[in-house]
């Protein structure tokens, strides 16, 4: 898939990823407010060594100090330093449930200790900011060495002492609900990502072109199951797209008009969808002046006659095998359209399809029909539409949307051509309005994956 289908998926999933971007902006906006403010306080003592008469013993002590300012640093949050502010202060806490709330840093190159306390009360931040400070400084002090004269060697002094911040650290309330805005809006991209991976069925005539495995002929609007364009709206959008694809399959190639067109469907899930498609391009073509004949070489349980309205008791079955003449077999429909519908289905339908007989009888209504229409069973169901599309000028595959995925398009394309089939195009069936607005109509046609002779093939064809 290149880039533009991802895209493509991202466009079409629009509303999912706006609706779950705004959820998550809810969701995180109503977590902040959920969240109480919190004050930052901070106090600050300097260690300095006690004593130092000479150069040498005042660069020995500060040497000395800074080595032990990291240590007390982490004496800050310590249980021995916390536990007299707890007791001091009155606090319902634990020693390890303040240390959550107080940190202790030492600014590079210093001997200056920054203690830090986040509290949802900004008078008590400050209180026990300033009570952790001075802990810090008579446990310090009752730690460090003495000097001979029974006295502490080193100074931990208050410089900064805490007070109450005027406005509230945290929470940040925006960031939170930008960050859920941010998550919900990439948990949209990842779903619309992941269904145009994980669901393959076509969509729109985008999804058969970016394939490039035949011309995409036209897309047929949406109608009434069993309905008929030209039957029940002539002047509609669908038999407009009907028009559309009849100019496509006649003006593609000028030397070599297809007159015997085998349509079938990618899978036997568009069986219906295809007869409706038979019989309204026949009827297309008709308006034109042109004599048509629709063959149902469904054997296989097409239900074309059903569709028409007309009786498959005789049919193509009985001209192939012998038993009835060609014009017998012909059942007026429309007005320059016949039908012959399947007659007496065999056990095994290939042999016959395949045959001499059949062939002549492809020939036999070329030669008197302008066009001739092959009503052939899904490509990927059955050979018989491989057997069929050897007896006419190419073969039209029909696809559904919402039914037909790209893999069986492929796969029935690559059918058909591996056995020197030409593909004349595919017509999407049963596209909406708006993504048929939205689409713009069938792209132009690209080179067919495989070229049609000229005059498609006659009575000699196996």
């Amino acid at each position: 898939m290149d880039p533009q289908h991802y895209w493509r998926a991202l466009v079409k999933s629009w509303p999912v990823i706006l609706v779950l971007a705004l959820l998550g902006g809810a969701a995180g906006y109503g977590y902040a407010q959920t969240r109480p403010d919190s004050f930052r306080s901070t106090s600050s003592v300097f260690v300095s060594a006690a004593e130092g008469s000479d150069p040498n013993e005042l660069l020995q002590g500060s040497s000395y100090t800074q080595n032990l300012v990291q240590s007390y640093t982490r004496l800050a949050t310590s249980t021995v330093v916390l536990e007299p502010v707890i007791s001091d202060l009155g606090l319902d806490l634990t020693p390890v449930q303040l240390a959550r709330q107080v940190t202790a840093e030492n600014p590079l190159n210093t001997v200056i200790i920054d203690v830090t306390v986040v509290d949802s009360d900004r008078q008590r931040a400050a209180d026990i900011a300033n009570a952790v400070t001075r802990s810090l400084s008579d446990e310090a002090r009752s730690l460090s060495p003495e000097s001979a004269a029974g006295l502490s060697t080193l100074s931990v002094a208050p410089i900064a002492e805490a007070t109450p911040p005027n406005s509230p650290a945290g929470p940040n309330r925006r960031l939170i609900a930008l960050t859920g805005l941010a998550i919900g809006a990439a948990l949209g991209i990842v779903f619309a990502l992941v269904r145009s991976v994980v669901d393959t069925r076509l969509r729109s005539t985008a999804d058969v072109d970016e394939l490039r495995v035949a011309p995409v002929l036209g897309s047929v609007a949406r109608r009434r199951r069993g309905s008929m364009a030209f039957a029940d709206e002539p002047q509609g959008a669908a038999a407009d797209d009907f028009r559309r694809i009849r100019a496509q399959l006649q003006f593609s190639d000028v030397d070599a008009v297809a007159r015997t067109i085998a349509v079938s469907s990618v899978s036997t899930d568009d069986r219906e969808s295809r007869g409706a498609v038979v019989l309204d391009l026949a009827l297309a073509y008709a308006e034109r002046g042109q004599s048509v004949l629709v063959i149902d070489a469904d054997l296989r349980g097409g239900g074309l006659a059903d569709l028409a309205a007309v009786s498959d008791e005789t049919g193509l079955t009985d001209v192939v095998v012998g038993r009835l003449e060609f014009a017998d077999a012909v059942t007026p429909w429309r007005d320059r359209v016949d039908v012959i519908p399947t007659g007496e289905v065999p056990p095994n339908p290939s042999p016959l399809l395949s045959s001499k007989s059949m062939a002549l009888f492809v020939e036999s209504a070329r030669e008197r029909y302008d066009v001739v229409i092959v009503d052939t069973p899904g490509v990927l169901s059955s050979s018989d539409a491989l057997e069929l599309g050897r007896l006419s000028d190419g073969v039209v595959l029909v696809a559904t949307v919402g039914h037909s995925s790209r893999g069986q398009l492929v796969q029935a394309a690559r059918a058909l051509t591996g056995v020197q089939v030409p593909v004349l195009g595919i017509v999407l069936d049963g596209v909406s309005e708006s993504a048929q607005r939205a689409g713009g109509g069938p792209s132009a046609p690209k080179a067919p994956i495989s070229s049609r002779p000229a005059g498609g093939r006659g009575v000699d064809a196996p």
